[in-house]
């Protein structure tokens, strides 16, 4: 049977010798002191094991223990969202998870600019949840992200053992899997639970300074195959289809890896859909993604698997022109505003983080990103035609890399000019809605009120995926710019009080 209660989450080595396990991760302190190799069973294995009648049993005691209702069991389960700084209430809401889910619609679900500008998957939670039965397993992924935004912002880590958002994470695994077992189809609600599955794992490595290895994001990409036999009419499911594909598509680009065949044939049952900036840009990505994978062989020694430097040269260099073009047909409204005079950029902001003098502001927060991203595209791009440059024998390869490193070092002071629309002059934990943080704005503008609270809920996240890549850039970056991004990722750490990153 499946394990309903909460299994031990130690190291395989301190269970098996039945001592206190302290779960650090790698490598926990026994493991450590022992110098020996330290597996831990991962949260699959755990939600799905077996167990005997006996063991069943003894579980079932303690969740209905944990039920009765009593002074100290509610004090134990308010304790765990309460904080100094944010928006909690002093008087603490006795339906904590009507509270979490208002919490998470409000801040991260139904802003306006999300529906016109994002290109993921959050603006078709909302409609499927509210039309989503008991069983659903979209309602249980939809409590666990809900609560782990709310412990986060309660200055309270989801990793901990203690969390609530824990317990809803393994019931939707669990009523996932009995989806893809016993169900003719995969739904909506199936894909977008495997989608807030991975927003879940998402904020628990962000917030514990882990790498996000995305393992629900792989079996989205299984299960398109299967949704893609049923028609997809609805505005909502193409749009989360098309929310699936995104998050595919930004994972590999952000991995090296390729973006499969079904992936790209998905989209042809959302052809009808509006062909936005965001998804003209995605479907430019599919290509980068696979041309990444193409320039990995440029070394192979094995036969048949060295490619062209010459022909992928090409193919970079149109795809490098795509992508310049596409900031050509964006919407007006899309263009981002640079700015640099002291009336529009107020001096807190400046001494919160200003690279050189000027900075960018967007409309939106989500039609940032997708610039930040198209930014990031394009060095992708340019690495692998340095890469081509090194086979190509030709007399202008001197001057094309010159032109290629300078493009690389303005894309990147592009990505840094969005810290302050991004951030403001947050620099430590607060409200997410907090209206005495100063942003930078247009002349003869104020900031509009929901970027208050988008930027907060999104800015760091989004930022610290740019940086990271970044990373990888050292060696083109600007004298000092190194420095200033591992600064800014400090601040993002302080603020949304993250571990080490």
């Amino acid at each position: 049977m499946v394990n309903p209660g909460r299994p031990s989450g130690g190291c395989e080595l301190c269970r098996k010798r039945r001592i206190k396990c302290d779960e650090a991760r790698p490598t926990c302190s026994y493991c450590r002191k022992k110098q020996i190799q330290c597996h831990f069973r991962s949260q699959f294995e755990i939600a799905w094991r077996d167990q005997n009648q006996v063991a069943s049993n003894a579980v079932q005691r303690r969740v209905n223990a944990r039920h009765k209702s009593g002074p100290e069991a509610k004090s134990s389960s308010t304790e765990l969202i309460k904080r100094d700084t944010s928006d909690v209430p002093r008087i603490l809401p006795q339906d904590l998870e009507g509270y979490a889910l208002a919490f998470f619609f409000s801040s991260y679900l139904l802003p306006s600019t999300l529906s016109k500008h994002h290109r993921g998957f959050l603006g078709s939670v909302y409609p499927v949840w509210s039309q989503a039965g008991p069983s659903s397993p979209l309602r249980p992924a939809v409590n666990a992200v809900a609560q782990a935004l709310l412990e986060a912002w309660s200055s309270r880590n989801p990793n901990a053992s203690q969390s609530l958002a824990r317990s809803h994470y393994v019931q939707a695994i669990v009523a996932v899997r009995q989806q893809l077992q016993y169900a003719e189809d995969i739904d909506d609600e199936v894909l977008l639970a495997m989608l807030l599955l991975d927003m879940y794992d998402g904020i628990r490595c962000f917030c514990g300074g882990r790498p996000h290895e995305s393992p629900h994001v792989r079996g989205s990409a299984a299960a398109i195959e299967k949704r893609r036999k049923t028609p997809i009419s609805s505005t909502t499911s193409q749009g989360t289809l098309l929310g699936v594909r995104s998050r595919i598509v930004g994972d590999a680009l952000m991995k090296g890896e390729p973006v499969s065949t079904d992936v790209v044939t998905c989209t042809t049952s959302t052809q009808n859909s509006p062909k936005t900036p965001g998804i003209e840009l995605e479907a430019i990505n599919i290509q980068v993604a696979n041309l990444q994978v193409s320039a990995s062989r440029l070394k192979a020694k094995f036969p048949g698997m060295a490619v062209s430097a010459s022909e992928l040269l090409a193919t970079a260099n149109k795809l490098d022109e795509r992508l310049v073009a596409w900031t050509a047909t964006v919407p007006d409204e899309w263009l981002p505003i640079c700015i640099w005079d002291p009336e529009t950029i107020p001096r807190s902001v400046r001494d919160a983080g200003l690279y050189q003098d000027y900075c960018t502001v967007y409309r939106s927060i989500w039609i940032a990103d997708n610039f930040n991203w198209h930014c990031f595209s394009r060095m992708k791009v340019g690495l692998v035609t340095l890469a081509c440059l090194e086979h190509v024998n030709n007399p202008a390869a001197d001057m094309a890399r010159v032109k290629v490193c300078t493009i690389i070092q303005e894309l990147a002071d592009t990505i840094c000019a969005s810290v302050p629309y991004h951030l403001g002059d947050r620099v430590e934990s607060g409200r997410i809605d907090d209206k005495n943080i100063q942003y930078p704005h247009i002349r003869g503008t104020t900031t509009p009120d929901e970027h208050y609270v988008t930027a907060a809920a999104y800015g760091g996240m989004f930022l610290m995926k740019r940086f990271l890549e970044l990373l990888k850039f050292g060696p083109f970056l600007r004298a000092g710019q190194l420095q200033w991004i591992l600064g800014q990722m400090g601040r993002i750490k302080k603020i949304y009080l993250a571990e080490s990153i």
